[in-house]
Parts: C-alpha cells; sequence; structure tokens
C-alpha cells in the first residue's frame, strides 16, 4: 500500500513537470491565438507577432493553476499550496516581469510602426519632388533646345555679318596699301631734295660753328670777367664792412675819455641815459617798471628765447640797462657768463640779491671800461628809446667795437609803427622818443654787422585787437593791422 503510494506521488510529479515545461515553451505546431486590435504588420516593419504570443501563452504560467478535470487534483491542490508559501515571490517577480516585456514589446511595435509609417510617407514625399524635378528638367530642355535654335540663327546672321565685314576691309586694304605706296614714292622725292637742302645747310653751318665757336670763347671771357667782378665786390664788400668796422674802433677810440655832449657841438646838451638824478628815478621808476613793463617772470619768459642766440659764446654777455636782471638770469640758466650795468640803484640792488654781476654805472662809461673785442654779446632791452637822437650811433658804434669777431649785438625797443604800442610809449615818463627798427638796422649795417635781422615781437592781446579776427575789407584789414601791430621789436646784426 505505501509502495502505491508511492508510485503514485511520482507519477503525478513527473505529469505535472511535464506539463509546466509544455505550457512554458509551446511546440513549433502550437496554435497562436491572435492579439486583439493588432492587424498585419505594416510593409518594412518585423513581425513581433511571434514573441507576443510567447508573452502572452507564458503570462498563464507566472503562478502555477490546476485545470479542472487534472487527475488527481486534490493532490496536486495540496502540492500547489505548499508551494506557493516558496514560490510567492518567485511569481510576483515573473508577474512584474512579464508585464515589463510586454510594455516594452508594445511600445517597439508601436515605434516601429511610426517609423515605417515616416518612412512611407517620406518616400511619397520624394517621389512628388522627383516627377516635380523631372517635369522642370524637361521644360528647361525646352528652352534649351529654344535658345540654342536662337543662337544658331544669330551665329549664321554675324558669320554672314563677318564675311561681308571680311571683304570690305580687305578692299579698303587694297586701296590703302595703294595710297601707301604712292606715299612712299613721294616721300622718296621729298628725302632725295631733304638730304639735298640738309647738304647745303651742313655747308653753311660748318661757318655758324665757327662763328659760334668764337662767341662761345667771347662767352667764357665774359663768364670769368663777371666771376673776377663778383669775386672783387665780394671782396670790396668784406673791405667796406672791415672799414666800417676800423671806422667805428676808431671813432669809438677817439671819442674815448670825452663827455658825449661834447662829441657834436651842434648837439643840444643832454644826459647820456636815465639816472638816479632824474626827476622820476630810483624806487618810482621801479614802480613803473612794475606797472608798465610787466612781471618779472614775464619778462624773463619773454626774453628766454633770445639766450639761443648766444649758445656757445665763451666770452661774457653783456645786458645794457639790466633793469632787474631777467635776462642774466636767463643766461646763467643756460651756464653762460652775464655782466650787466644800470643807473637805478634800486634795480642794481635787486640784481645783486640774485646773485649777478651788475654794475651800477652809465652804459657808456661802463662799455668804454671793457676792452676791444671782448664780449660776447651786448643787448639792450628797451633803452634806446631813453637816449637822444645824437647819442644813437655813438652808442652803436660803441657797442660795436667791444664785440669780438661773429658777438652778436641785440636791441629791443617799442615797436614804432604800432598806433596801440605807442599809446603805452609815452607812459614812461623817461622815454626820450621812439627809435623805428628800419633806422636801427641801418645804424648796425653803417658801423661794420652784417646778417641784420628785424624781428617783431610782443602781439597785442585778442581781448584788445578785438580776438584777432582778419576784417573782409582790406582797408579796414590794413588799417587794423597798423592799429594792432606787435608792440615790441628786436634789431639783431653780427660782427
Amino acid at each position: 500500500m505505501t509502495n502505491d503510494r508511492r508510485g503514485d506521488a511520482a507519477d503525478l510529479a513527473r505529469e505535472l513537470a511535464a506539463q509546466l515545461a509544455a505550457l512554458a515553451t509551446p511546440g513549433p505546431n502550437a496554435p497562436l491565438p491572435a492579439r486583439p486590435g493588432h492587424g498585419p504588420s505594416p510593409q518594412g516593419v518585423p513581425d513581433l507577432s511571434g514573441p507576443r504570443t510567447i508573452l502572452e501563452n507564458a503570462s498563464r504560467f507566472s503562478q502555477p493553476v490546476l485545470p479542472a478535470d487534472a487527475p488527481f487534483r486534490s493532490l496536486k491542490a495540496l502540492v500547489l499550496r505548499a508551494l506557493r508559501i516558496v514560490t510567492r515571490d518567485q511569481g510576483v517577480f515573473n508577474s512584474a516581469l512579464h508585464e515589463a516585456l510586454r510594455t516594452a514589446l508594445l511600445e517597439i511595435e508601436g515605434a516601429l510602426g511610426a517609423l515605417a509609417q515616416s518612412q512611407q510617407e517620406t518616400r511619397s514625399e520624394l517621389d512628388a519632388r522627383s516627377r516635380a524635378l523631372s517635369e522642370r528638367a524637361d521644360a528647361q530642355e525646352g528652352r534649351l533646345d529654344a535658345v540654342r535654335g536662337g543662337l544658331l540663327a544669330s551665329v549664321g546672321e554675324k558669320e554672314s555679318a563677318l564675311r561681308e565685314l571680311v571683304s570690305r576691309v580687305a578692299a579698303e586694304a587694297a586701296e590703302s596699301l595703294g595710297r601707301e605706296a604712292g606715299a612712299r614714292e613721294a616721300l622718296g622725292r621729298e628725302v632725295t631734295g631733304s638730304q639735298a637742302r640738309l647738304d647745303i645747310l651742313e655747308s653753311r653751318s660748318d661757318g655758324v660753328l665757327g662763328r659760334l665757336e668764337v662767341s662761345t670763347s667771347r662767352l667764357d671771357a665774359a663768364e670769368a670777367r663777371l666771376e673776377r667782378l663778383q669775386a672783387d665786390l665780394s671782396r670790396a664788400s668784406e673791405d667796406l664792412r672791415a672799414a666800417r668796422l676800423e671806422w667805428t674802433t676808431l671813432r669809438t677810440e677817439l671819442r674815448s675819455g670825452t663827455p658825449l655832449a661834447n662829441l657834436d657841438e651842434e648837439a643840444a646838451p643832454g644826459p647820456e641815459t636815465r639816472s638816479a638824478s632824474d626827476p622820476i628815478s630810483a624806487g618810482l621808476y621801479a614802480d613803473f617798471e612794475r606797472a608798465f613793463r610787466g612781471a618779472e617772470s614775464e619778462i624773463r619768459r619773454r626774453q628766454d628765447g633770445d639766450v639761443a642766440l648766444f649758445a656757445g659764446s665763451r666770452l661774457p654777455i653783456a645786458d645794457l640797462g639790466c633793469g632787474r636782471g631777467e635776462f642774466l638770469e636767463a643766461l646763467r640758466a643756460r651756464g653762460l657768463q652775464g655782466l650787466g650795468c644800470d643807473t637805478n640803484p634800486v634795480m642794481v640792488a635787486r640784481c645783486r640779491e640774485k646773485g649777478l654781476a651788475v654794475d651800477e654805472a652809465d652804459l657808456f662809461a661802463w662799455l668804454r671800461a671793457r676792452a676791444v673785442d671782448s664780449l660776447g654779446g651786448v643787448t639792450a632791452y628797451q633803452v634806446v628809446e631813453h637816449l637822444p637822437a645824437y647819442a644813437l650811433l655813438p652808442f652803436v658804434e660803441l657797442a660795436v667795437s667791444r664785440l669780438a669777431p661773429g658777438g652778436r649785438l641785440l636791441l629791443e625797443t617799442v615797436n614804432a609803427e604800432s598806433v596801440y604800442a605807442m599809446k603805452w610809449f609815452w607812459m614812461d615818463l623817461t622815454h626820450v622818443r621812439p627809435v623805428p627798427a628800419p633806422s636801427l638796422g641801418r645804424l648796425m649795417e653803417a658801423c661794420g654787422l652784417r646778417n641784420v635781422t628785424i624781428a617783431h615781437r610782443s602781439p597785442v592781446p585778442r581781448e584788445e585787437s578785438g580776438g584777432g579776427v582778419e576784417p573782409a575789407d582790406p582797408l579796414v584789414a590794413a588799417l587794423a593791422r597798423l592799429v594792432f601791430a606787435p608792440q615790441d621789436v628786436a634789431v639783431t646784426g653780427v660782427k
């Protein structure tokens, strides 16, 4: 009895295992039920009905199920209940896995269907475009045929015109060749005649060449004489300048030791320069300088550019009537030796406070005390207008005699040609008379100086001249230039 039960249990187990295996893996001939809602696969989409059927069959075996007519059903149900305790988690996993695979299969099938539909639409669109391009190509070919026909007709016409043109050109060329042959014959005759005339001219030119050679030799002789005359003139000019310098030095030496007032018997007596005994002198004149001449810094700025005229001089530079010593300061700043003199004791004291070499002396006496050719330069800023007319020539002569060869004389004065400057000229009560720049230049040349130049400086302020705008009327413009001409002028010459 026991053996029979054991045999029945073994048979039951084998039968159950066989059924499970058959359900899990259907045979190739097993019927595949169709999935509701799915028709045949579109063209170009892989057929997934097999995997779908397998997944649907497998869904029945996620949990073991006994058919209603299974043999030993009660025993098998007992075994299944016992096995569910062990296989419960596996069944849940199997169900979840089956559902995931089924969902993935459905999404893949949908995506492949959409892709196939898109390919079908793209193929249809490409076919339509291909047909359109084919039609366009046919139309283009028709137009090209028409153009080709037109070109062939045009080429034929142009070929005819070209042949006609070639014929006409050939005829004209033949005619031109005939004319050229005639012209060559005429030219040959003209050349023959020209050759005869040339022979005559050559025979005549021999005599002309002889006369030309004579004229050339005379011209060379004349040019040589002209060069000699120019050299003689240059030497004479230099001799005249040297004579003027010698005459200037001689007159100065003859006058040395003699008061200036006694040099010319017809000259009216008067002081050589202003002195401390003048009515307006010393401190009062210093106030005049500040009020009408300008501040020391402004004068120093104006005179600083003149230092370059004396650059490189190894001899002292004398500043006559040096005032507050602005130019002497500028010389010292450039490493040049400066000497000065002034009759105003207040000015001299101011210069000595600055450490400048300045003497309180009359400029004539001070210059006479210098040796001949001992100065590298002489300057006199706003001085000559303080001298009487009869003292100007002796002053220039004396200054030139003390200059070394190559030394420079610089005289600055108020511009007598400026109406605006003349307004301020008489503010200084020690001014005697304005001295025109051309007159000073002629005095320098008469005393033997060379390279005499006149430079205008100190332009009228813009606020005084109306902004410096050139008037449109030429007459008014000329009047404006006269009224507002530069206030000062500097005359220089080189020994």
